[in-house]
């Protein structure tokens, strides 16, 4: 291992992650009367599922759950991570904004416990003494994401922002940095469509070799995320996802190849495909 390396993988250690699950939806496309992240697999619900899987990765130890105001299940059921509940807004980018805000406002207030127990709290008086906190955003319908695939998100995206800004130490830290998701290769061919009047038609086929599919978990650093999505609020500039954020103010946020098993639930078909993964020893 590199000099470089061998620094980054020492402060990499000394990270902070919180982790955000999103949880608010209701689930149109599901076609169930029941909200999809409580549709049961097994014993246990998709939401439980979900996060028992990110309980399995060591670098997280908390989960901020996002849900609705109107949720009457979701307290009423036991999860693998000790939870800290978020109360959701109309779209997805205002539940993530109010999660990441109750992130932000408790490492801002000295007096919460849990900034007063972060060891490195004391010594966070900037912008800049945020570069080792990061948010974990992930899908409460992903409940068949591979811990090891989180692992992996967390270990090259806050290396190469480590690095760089290691790199850059007479510099403004965390300019280079973008944060990283977790994302696939398509291996469909793609068609790009043109509408005829009732007719839907192929115009021509996009290069799959420079399409990715995007996945969650997502990862960002906590400074940089609140700002962009302040703004985004600010400004109701619409995003799908916190890549797409970032990509709208000029980063390029790291792809690192996950697994096609990453599925997002969406429509009833999917929960068959879950049952059998999560069915497996």
């Amino acid at each position: 291992m590199s000099e470089l390396n061998a620094i980054a993988a020492n402060l990499s250690n000394n990270l902070t992650i919180d982790t955000v699950v999103v949880a608010a939806g209701v689930g149109k496309r599901f076609g169930s009367q029941m909200p999809k992240q409580y549709t049961h697999i097994g014993s246990q619900t998709v939401l439980q599922h979900t996060i028992a899987a990110l309980s399995k990765v060591h670098q997280l130890s908390s989960c901020y759950l996002v849900t609705s105001e109107e949720d009457t299940i979701a307290k009423t059921l036991n999860f693998s991570m000790p939870i800290e509940w978020v109360i959701g807004g109309k779209e997805r980018m205002n539940s993530v904004f109010n999660a990441v805000q109750t992130i932000w406002q408790q490492y801002q207030n000295p007096l919460s416990d849990k900034a007063f127990n972060d060891k490195a709290f004391s010594a966070k008086a900037s912008h800049h003494a945020y570069d080792n906190h990061w948010v974990l955003i992930h899908d409460a319908a992903r409940p068949c994401v591979n811990p090891s695939d989180i692992e992996k998100l967390i270990t090259q995206t806050t290396q190469q922002f480590l690095q760089q800004s290691h790199q850059q130490s007479q510099q403004e830290h965390g300019q280079e940095s973008a944060g990283g998701l977790l994302a696939v290769p398509v291996r469909d061919t793609v068609k790009h469509i043109i509408h005829s009047q009732d007719k839907v038609l192929a115009q021509k086929t996009l290069d799959r070799s420079q399409l990715w599919l995007a996945q969650t978990p997502q990862i960002f650093p906590l400074a940089t995320l609140y700002d962009y999505l302040s703004q985004a609020i600010e400004q109701t500039i619409a995003f799908t996802d916190e890549a797409s954020l970032f990509e709208h103010f000029g980063k390029q946020p790291l792809l690192v190849e996950g697994s096609h098993s990453n599925i997002k639930l969406t429509f009833p078909e999917d929960l068959q495909f879950a049952q059998v993964y999560l069915a497996k020893p």
